[in-house]
């Protein structure tokens, strides 16, 4: 009987990911041309809101800010500092940072031993996470073996193949249309009212869920394009299906946040710095472009790209690509704004093994080709996040409505500010969190 008067102390949570959801979308949908009408009802009507959003991390690229988002802290703290892994001879096959770090306590593993059942369905950088029932984003060739991996590294094993008997091919992180939107939003359903429910009478929940279909349609087709509002419309119906259901499942006691983890921008120039650093002599390629041998590569993050040494006693090469970058420092080419040394990178929260980071100006998207021209116009994608996160069109959204949550706006947030609040509303402790509760 005290576990139980225990619980009615404490309120379900459930936190919702919405990948590049800017604020303008959600404080200025008339001027867009976007109707949002959950989200206004439940969260612009009486809750807890950022109107001028939330600063991201460095640099504001999906797997770092899911992390931090997670964690409470910079990805030079938990460690996911790219999406992918940093891998210029292509030896790890284009695997990303899949995993939940191992460096400091998330947010599932807090509200776990906070007396929580803990559920996550398709976030990123989830394969590992502390939670009991973890349905993780990843991904192999977006064939059926897919969800055998998915399966196998899910907690506990065969969730997946449990949940896909009820709702069909679990969409992996290769799907991110709106159809596999979609089956996010049924398998974060289908965990409230298969494993999460059947515990509410021990214990409360916390969920994570995630969508997708607005970053890519606008990386498609632009921040501004009708398919991206559309897929966003899309989003706020869903993001009302699985709200009501969790409140059903609560009982009322329920506390929401939906989140983004940046913002994006449009995208008008492509830029490869491995050019300049071919052109250099520290990167050699065959005849098809691919690397054979380097001294030094840039690997991108959006509008910000991380240069490593191969060797950090390789002084000769070390001269070269200071040379390299002195040059791009003192005109940028009219693409890059700044370059950071990597203490300076370090002490803005990223990348903790570069040797240079170079930040580009607003629309010039970095990538990692080794041949062709520096700065090209043709684009790889319409949009792109990852650009200085000073930049106010890199500022994520925060809304935040329940039990106990009182109506008002936050000013001066932070993305790493999200798990240290929740976690003070579950009386979950977070000892290594950088960022602070903003209700108190």
């Amino acid at each position: 009987m005290k576990e139980h008067v225990e619980h009615t102390r404490k309120p379900s949570v459930l936190l919702v990911s919405v990948d590049a959801l800017k604020p303008e979308f959600l404080f200025e949908q008339e001027r867009l041309g976007i109707s949002l009408p959950f989200l206004t009802s439940y969260f612009l009507k009486g809750g807890r809101v950022a109107p001028k959003g939330m600063k991201s991390v460095f640099p504001p690229f999906t797997y770092p800010c899911h992390q931090s988002m997670i964690t409470g802290t910079n990805p030079v703290t938990h460690g996911i500092v790219n999406n992918a892994v940093f891998d210029p001879s292509s030896r790890h096959k284009g695997a990303w940072h899949w995993f939940a770090n191992k460096r400091v306590t998330t947010l599932w593993e807090a509200a776990h031993q906070a007396g929580y059942v803990v559920g996550s369905a398709a976030f990123p950088t989830s394969v590992g996470a502390k939670g009991d029932y973890v349905a993780p984003e990843f991904w192999w060739d977006g064939s059926e073996m897919d969800s055998a991996f998915i399966d196998a590294v899910s907690t506990p094993q065969g969730l997946v193949a449990e949940m896909e008997a009820d709702i069909g091919r679990y969409a992996g992180g290769l799907d991110l249309s709106d159809d596999g939107d979609a089956q996010r939003y049924k398998a974060a359903a289908w965990l409230l009212q298969n494993k999460l429910g059947p515990c509410q009478e021990e214990k409360p929940f916390f969920l994570t869920a995630y969508f997708a279909s607005f970053d890519e349609s606008a990386h498609q087709f632009g921040v501004y394009s009708k398919e991206a509002a559309r897929s966003l419309e899309k989003i706020d119906a869903m993001v009302g299906m699985l709200v009501r259901e969790a409140e059903a499942i609560a009982g009322g006691s329920l506390i929401v946040c939906v989140v983004s983890d940046h913002g994006t921008l449009d995208n008008t120039h492509t830029v490869y710095p491995n050019v300049l650093l071919r052109q250099a002599g520290l990167i050699e390629c065959d005849d098809t472009g691919r690397v054979t041998d380097w001294k030094a590569y840039s690997q991108r993050a959006g509008g910000i790209c991380e240069i490593r040494l191969a060797r950090k006693d390789d002084e000769a090469s070390r001269k070269i690509l200071d040379g390299v970058m002195r040059e791009l420092a003192q005109d940028g080419r009219n693409a890059i704004m700044a370059v950071l040394t990597g203490e300076e990178a370090r002490a803005r929260g990223g990348f903790p093994d570069a040797d240079y980071v170079l930040i580009s100006h607003k629309g010039y998207e970095i990538r990692d080709d080794a041949d062709g021209k520096f700065i090209r116009t043709e684009l790889t994608q319409k949009a792109q996040h990852g650009y200085n996160e000073e930049f106010p069109e890199m500022r994520a959204s925060f809304l935040l409505a329940g039990e106990g949550v009182e109506e008002g706006v936050v000013d001066d947030m932070r993305l790493i500010d999200v798990a240290p609040t929740l976690a003070a509303l579950m009386g979950a402790e977070l000892p290594d969190a950088e960022g602070r509760n903003v209700l108190a």
